[in-house]
């Protein structure tokens, strides 16, 4: 019930363009404030004026008095309507809002990077034109940076207080006839105390000389008393990352998350203890009715002569629900009410306290947007580069829905990229390329941990071969970089009686087999090598030709062996030189025949068969001059050595050069910020590289 024993009186001062005095009067009267929410009082009015310029009213500043120290709300007029008009007033109705509650009209999409929370309020609060003197940060402790943190599908206000959730941050409001200041908070330091303590004095009807408590109880109800938070970072896989914190106070009673949003398990700590206090911080919950008007949320209230006497100590409100009421605005008598006269007139209030040493955290009334299902993006990165990626082969993108990136590095976190198989030095590997469009999905549906899980084509960017004709290939096609200028390609062609697998390498291929090779060739095989080939066999080369073997040497054909060369023909053998033949042997050359071996020259000839040995020729000459002819000397080429293929695993090298027999070198011992020149090493190699003619 309202007290009347000291009616107070009820003002209201609206800012307005021009010093307009538009005769309000305060009929009457509700609020409700708490700590981190925006407050909001709706008052009913009367002016003796009409038809008032109710749009340039709106959000101006007003200041709503109803405490006899001349304190009460600032706010901004939100809402404003007009009502009947009787013989000389017109009702009017006004809401009156913090600043703050503007940002629930704009919602938006966007990026934060680097920055902290701190941080990103304050720049999302002075988007709104809420300056340094608006708004005040009072913390106790540091807050690391976020690497990345999406706005997605909120509103600025309801962002805000998501973020101020999360971290366990607080917020209130500090109110002058002039102005009104929001103050962020992280513990029970930030919150004023009223200016003199309230006294308890049980309703018994009497109105009380001064501005009492008169109902106060105290409820205690179950909470969690456990808090523990895990999660993952890809960096770090095989940490199990854990925060954990408990109360005295049992059964136990556990809440558990995950993922919980860190990367460090004393920032999981810290998550943990801060998840308990927000469990707990109504664990003691005081309820009371007063007629006192200095209460406001966010200010501790010293309660003083209650008969227990453990309640007379230190409790924050955390709500308070004001009403008033002061008919005699209307200048004419009240109709009687219902029940007790008293109803129509004065201040009166309900409220909420939580003890003064027990850590006030904000509730999870704010939940983080979650995206279901995927999104696409385009891969972004410097402009001089065709791709981008960081050491794990993550990549950045650009969202359609971010309308401040810029499309290059700095447009979004690094993304990971899914892939079909993934293992310690195997698995695959396709790096998405700047320009690609890809699918980004969000793991937990949470819009700040996004990662690739496959590439789109679009209308620019089309498919390697047109389709539907060749719906039946499966391509595997990359682009040479930089320059694009050229590509390696797998293609399989599975269309019936058509089936193929092409390879195009664009310029070198190289195969490294470890142990067998077999190649089966149901038809023909061509091969084309338009510069050198180049083979080797560590041990045997077998072939077998079942048909006949046409070989065409355009130029010269040298054969090496190295011990000795079996030639057999099964019928004939049938060499034919244009200028020369020369057999040359170092010990014994013999030609060996079954019947017949004849030597032709010049018209001369010796034919040896079974008959005898005949020769045959102009003039004979035996043991009379002449001397033997000098064949041309045999210098075969030897083949050019084979390109060494790249088969060494990472480290491999290192490992060769350590083992191997060369020196070791000591290092230059120069002192700090000196030269080669005062290296107390005799043999410094530094030194000598130096000195004219020194190594190099």
């Amino acid at each position: 019930m309202f007290a009347s024993a000291n009616p107070p009186r009820f003002s209201l001062r609206i800012d307005s363009p021009g010093g307009i005095d538009h005769g309000f009067e305060v009929l009457a009267f509700t609020g409700h404030e708490a700590i981190s929410q925006p407050f909001c009082f709706t008052l009913e009015l009367v002016s003796e004026r009409t038809s008032l310029d109710l749009e340039s009213l709106l959000g101006q500043p007003a200041f709503l008095q109803f405490a006899p120290d001349g304190s009460g709300i600032h706010g901004l007029i939100d809402r404003i309507a007009e009502g009947d008009s009787g013989t000389r007033l017109t009702h009017y109705a006004i809401t009156l809002r913090p600043h703050l509650a503007r940002l629930g009209h704009r919602t938006n999409q966007r990026i934060f990077q680097h920055k902290t929370v701190p941080q990103i309020i304050a720049q999302v609060l002075e988007d709104h034109h809420l300056l340094a003197n608006a708004y005040r940060f009072e913390l106790g402790a540091t807050y690391p940076e976020r690497e990345y943190c999406v706005q997605y599908g909120e509103s600025d206000l309801h962002f805000i207080q998501r973020l101020c959730e999360e971290e366990g941050l607080h917020y209130h409001f500090e109110h002058s006839p002039t102005a009104h200041q929001l103050v962020f908070g992280d513990d029970q330091t930030v919150f004023p105390e009223l200016k003199k303590p309230v006294v308890y004095k049980q309703d018994t009807g009497m109105a009380a000389d001064d501005p009492v408590i008169r109902h106060f109880q105290l409820r205690l109800e179950t909470r969690s008393s456990r808090a523990t938070r895990r999660d993952y970072h890809f960096e770090k896989p095989r940490l199990t990352m854990e925060g954990a914190a408990q109360d005295e106070d049992y059964p136990d009673l556990e809440h558990y998350d995950y993922p919980g949003g860190f990367t460090h398990r004393d920032r999981g700590t810290h998550l943990a203890k801060r998840a308990l206090e927000r469990h707990r911080h109504d664990y003691r919950l005081g309820e009371g009715q007063s007629d006192q008007p200095l209460l406001v949320s966010g200010h501790f209230l010293q309660l003083s002569e209650h008969p227990n006497q453990g309640w007379n100590d230190l409790w924050l409100l955390t709500e308070v629900r004001h009403e008033g009421r002061q008919p005699q605005v209307l200048e004419e008598s009240s109709p009687p009410g219902k029940g007790d006269g008293d109803v129509h007139q004065g201040y009166r209030n309900t409220f909420l306290v939580t003890p003064g040493k027990v850590p006030y955290r904000p509730s999870l009334r704010h939940p983080k947007p979650r995206i279901f299902g995927s999104q696409t993006a385009v891969v972004t990165g410097p402009k001089d580069q065709e791709i981008h990626c960081d050491k794990h082969g993550r990549v950045k993108v650009q969202f359609h829905w971010d309308r401040e990136g810029q499309g290059d590095d700095g447009s979004s976190c690094w993304l990971r990229v899914a892939s079909s198989w993934a293992g310690h030095r195997y698995g695959g590997m396709v790096i998405p390329r700047v320009g690609m469009e890809v699918l980004v999905s969000f793991l937990e549906g949470d819009p700040d941990r996004p990662l690739i899980s496959g590439c789109l084509y679009h209308t620019e960017h089309v498919p390697p071969y047109d389709l539907p004709a060749h719906q039946t290939r499966s391509v595997f096609k990359t682009l040479s970089s930089p320059g694009g200028e050229g590509s390696n390609e797998l293609r399989i062609e599975d269309r019936a009686g058509q089936e193929q697998i092409y390879v195009h390498a664009q310029r070198d291929w190289e195969q490294h087999i470890r142990h067998d090779q077999t190649i089966n060739v149901g038809h023909e095989r061509y091969d084309r090598v338009a510069a050198n080939s180049y083979s080797e066999f560590k041990a045997e080369e077998h072939r077998t030709v079942d048909g006949d073997r046409l070989t065409e040497v355009k130029m010269n054909d040298h054969l090496t062996v190295g011990a000795t060369q079996h030639i057999k023909a099964g019928d004939g053998l049938l060499a034919e030189a244009g200028q020369e033949v020369h057999l040359k042997a170092g010990d014994t050359v013999v030609l060996e025949a079954g019947l017949e071996i004849t030597f032709s020259a010049g018209g001369s000839f010796i034919k040896i068969d079974a008959s005898g040995v005949t020769v045959n020729g102009p003039q004979i000459k035996l043991n009379s001059g002449g001397k033997p002819t000098v064949g041309t000397p045999v210098i075969p080429l030897l083949p050019g050595l084979l390109k060494q293929l790249d088969d060494t695993s990472p480290g491999q090298l290192l490992m060769q050069r350590l083992s191997g027999p060369g020196p070791i070198v000591e290092l230059c011992q120069k002192p700090k910020g000196g030269t080669p020149a005062d290296c107390p090493l005799a043999d410094c190699g530094c030194r000598k590289a130096l000195q004219p003619g020194g190594e190099q």
